[in-house]
């Protein structure tokens, strides 16, 4: 189940979607799908802020297609250059999209730029480097790990995907991206009251299409309650702060 609220300080906060799948659905096949519900809706919000299993650099630039602004952390490079220190990783390369030309941190050009796509269907460009550059390079252990007489070679994005992914990892690092970031910890407690107050974590029913509508109604209750709170001036919980962590402070 994905749930989508509204989060404004001075607003009650509401659930504004409710989408079901089954188990097997990863969210990043989710989050196209909860953008055009919530524009349906005329409820896109200007800021969604997502866990980093939503978001990758394709579903950035969808979003930001539909006015949407995704706010959260971006996977991370898996590469091993990207966890090694001194290592070149991708940003290390300077990439000219409009001139097909990638330049390695050596200054060498490399002299393929071939249209790729990748497994998930997404279309990008493999780079491939010279291999009489790499082989003498006196840096190449830096580079590759390829054999000797293998060259370094690139899968590129397309360039409003890159920048979108770059973007979004560096807003996120910094500290003004931690703390809007915070906002997103309110989901963490609309579940928990779904499932400790209204019975989320159990299906009454089979099939998808009617634990669907019982998460519709869980949420409806969920909003009513909520409303109730709103317009009698009850102020909403506060985080609870385990004994381990209160000790921490002190």
């Amino acid at each position: 189940m994905h749930l989508s609220e509204s989060c404004e300080d001075d607003q009650c906060h509401l659930i504004t979607h409710v989408m079901t799948v089954p188990a097997t659905v990863h969210e990043a096949q989710c989050t196209q799908a909860i953008h055009q519900a919530l524009v349906s809706k005329e409820l896109p919000p200007n800021e969604h802020f997502v866990d980093s299993a939503y978001v990758d650099a394709h579903l950035l630039v969808e979003a930001q297609t539909q006015g949407i602004t995704m706010v959260g952390p971006a996977r991370p490079d898996v590469s091993w250059q990207a966890r090694t220190e001194e290592a070149f990783d991708l940003a290390c390369f300077t990439v000219d999209w409009q001139r097909q030309i990638v330049t390695c941190p050596q200054g060498k050009v490399a002299t393929s730029w071939v249209p790729f796509t990748h497994h998930n269907g997404h279309p990008g460009f493999k780079v491939t480097f010279s291999t009489a550059d790499c082989t003498t390079c006196c840096v190449r252990s830096q580079c590759t790990r390829a054999k000797p007489h293998v060259a370094r070679s690139l899968h590129v994005m397309l360039q409003p995907q890159y920048e979108a992914l770059q973007t979004a990892r560096t807003l996120h690092a910094s500290p003004e991206g931690q703390q809007n970031y915070q906002r997103r910890a309110g989901i963490e407690g609309t579940l928990s009251q779904g499932v400790r107050a209204f019975g989320l974590r159990q299906s009454r029913y089979r099939g998808l299409a009617k634990t669907h509508l019982q998460n519709i109604a869980i949420a409806a209750a969920m909003n009513i309650d909520r409303l109730v709170n709103w317009f009698t001036l009850v102020p909403r919980s506060r985080t609870r702060v385990s004994r381990f962590a209160a000790l921490a402070e002190t």
